[in-house]
């Protein structure tokens, strides 16, 4: 029993973490620009983006730390591409919560 407990901790914590480096404006936007076009590299994302390259750097470096973005070297430049395993988890989580049955709460007249 403490093991499932402590598994399912775990697993919370990690999942909050992910969800703490997605919950970025800018950081959202590079997921979708991936999730449209499959890969690429920092350049047409600051294109696509009209974001500077060290700004999206930056932030890739916060996704790929958080294992929600994979690269992969081809000379000079590095192709950025979803971690399409880690997201599902992230997002099985939160549709997980909308299907629970929770509901808004209205607040009082």
């Amino acid at each position: 029993m403490d093991i499932h407990i402590s598994t399912r901790a775990e697993t919370l914590a990690t999942t909050a973490e992910r969800l703490r480096r997605v919950a970025h404006p800018l950081r959202l936007a590079m997921l979708e620009l991936l999730r449209e076009r499959t890969e690429l590299c920092v350049c047409a994302m600051a294109a696509a983006l009209g974001a500077e390259q060290a700004t999206l750097s930056r932030h890739l470096r916060i996704l790929r730390d958080g294992r929600l973005v994979r690269a992969r070297r081809d000379g000079p430049n590095v192709f950025y591409s979803l971690d399409a395993e880690t997201l599902a988890g992230v997002t099985g989580a939160v549709e997980g919560l909308s299907r629970s049955g929770i509901r808004r709460r209205e607040s009082p007249r």
